[in-house]
């Protein structure tokens, strides 16, 4: 999670949904998460 402060400057946040018991990831899984989904949403026929 993120601080409240932090939350209140950020230009726009996102949710990845997760399953089981993972409660949180680090930046570059969650980037990797993230740019994977762009490339497949950009890609897909």
């Amino acid at each position: 999670g993120l601080r409240r402060l932090t939350r209140e400057v950020c230009d726009f946040l996102i949710k990845i949904p997760m399953l089981g018991a993972v409660e949180s990831l680090n930046v570059s899984v969650a980037s990797g998460i993230v740019l994977s989904e762009i490339r497949r949403q950009r890609f897909k026929s």
